[in-house]
């Protein structure tokens, strides 16, 4: 039996929880899903029964198809199906039942049991759902030669009932959940070369924010920058996100030139993620931004104690959000790796930060540090950093 036309049957999980604000949602995740799956042999998208069908004119091209959506944002989980229509199901659902062992024949593998979960969307079909098991069940055990077992089964088909049509499949591929992009508003995002900051970014992003970057490079031009690891970890974030990213190149000696021979060395990394702070604020403001997103990690390095990051930026008028400050190296690890940013991301790369004192202060203290960016032209830093900032757009194709 051949499968010509699969219909891939995504479900979502967070939307059905929105009520009478579902529908705005439902059209961003169906947008986004459309703009990801641009090029291929999609015939149509559409919403039944709570759950998006999209509808392929080309099998060959199943698989890649769900690659794209296992990366858009909104969809919980997706199964490459084959469509049964009702009036094919046949007589004790005998059609179904060989649409179903012909699946389990391709897709069995080296299991050694199996089961049917049948689930009945349409509550009206006149065949329950244990029968539909049996009856299925049936013919797959036949097919497969294996025995049947209910709970902790090697392998599954799964059937779903719909109104007008059953769906069977043998997997269900995860996505990335959370809500579909460009639904949550805007951030900027301050992007390092290392591994925390593309993680965080790809959080926000996860909640339905659409995120500008600005990055800090030693140098007093952006062509003397060495972006080429930047624009690499960008790249891959654009990967998640039907927009294009808007990349900010902002230089550090505007902070270096006034802070030399006024700021102790012990201060010095204060100071500098402070002017980091407020450089973003500002360009995120002119960029219609409306919250700071950083990759601090609590007490992960010396300038990320409690006290210092509170000291940073007492007068930072913009949410600052941070959602990885209750994770560890272990973890945001494994999460970069999921993401696909952490080859990239342990690359060498000379950051800005890396050559602040490796001692700084543990307990920094805010009216000190409101002090210290008096005497040192804080706002001066952060004026100059602004007018020489450079923006790189990050295509599909890259920037």
């Amino acid at each position: 039996m051949t499968f010509d036309t699969p219909v891939l049957a995504v479900h979502y999980a967070e939307i059905a929880l929105k009520g009478r604000n579902r529908q705005p949602f439902l059209r961003r995740l169906r947008n986004n899903i459309l703009v990801a799956l641009r090029g291929e042999p999609v015939s149509h998208v559409n919403h039944i029964e709570s759950r998006l069908l999209v509808r392929l004119d080309d099998a060959s091209r199943a698989d890649a198809v769900a690659a794209k959506l296992q990366r858009v944002f909104g969809v919980q989980w997706l199964s490459v199906a084959t469509s049964v229509p009702r009036d094919r199901l046949g007589d004790d659902l005998a059609g179904l039942g060989e649409v179903a062992a012909a699946l389990a024949l391709r897709d069995v593998g080296n299991a050694r049991t199996f089961r049917v979960e049948a689930r009945r969307s349409d509550r009206n079909f006149p065949i329950g759902s244990p029968e539909i098991n049996r009856l299925v069940g049936n013919a797959v055990g036949e097919a497969i030669r294996l025995p049947v077992r209910l709970h902790g089964a090697d392998f599954t088909v799964h059937v779903l009932m719909l109104h007008k049509e059953a769906l069977v499949f043998t997997q269900r591929l995860p996505g990335p959940g959370g809500l579909p992009a460009s639904s949550g508003g805007r951030v900027m995002t301050l992007l390092s070369g290392g591994i925390d900051s593309p993680v965080a970014a790809w959080m926000l992003m996860r909640r339905g924010c659409r995120s500008d970057f600005i990055h800090f490079y030693t140098g007093r031009t952006a062509a003397e920058a060495d972006s080429a690891k930047i624009l690499r970890l960008a790249a891959i974030l654009r990967e998640h996100t039907p927009t294009d990213l808007h990349l900010y190149l902002a230089p550090t000696y505007p902070y270096e030139s006034r802070a030399i021979g006024v700021i102790a060395e012990s201060h010095d990394m204060v100071l500098f993620r402070r002017y980091m702070l407020k450089v973003a604020e500002q360009l995120a403001r002119r960029t219609d931004c409306h919250a700071l997103v950083t990759g601090d990690s609590l007490g992960q390095v010396a300038s990320q104690t409690l006290h210092n990051l509170a000291a940073i930026g007492p007068d930072v008028r913009l949410p600052v959000f941070r959602p990885l400050i209750g994770t560890d190296k272990v973890e945001i690890s494994a999460l970069a790796r999921r993401i696909g940013t952490f080859d990239t991301s342990i690359e060498p790369y000379r950051d800005c930060c890396s050559l602040r004192s490796p001692h700084p202060i543990l307990r920094g203290r805010a009216r000190e540090v409101l002090a210290l960016s008096e005497k040192m032209d804080m706002e001066g830093a952060v004026a100059a950093a602004l007018e020489t900032i450079e923006k790189i757009v990050i295509t599909e194709t890259g920037a």
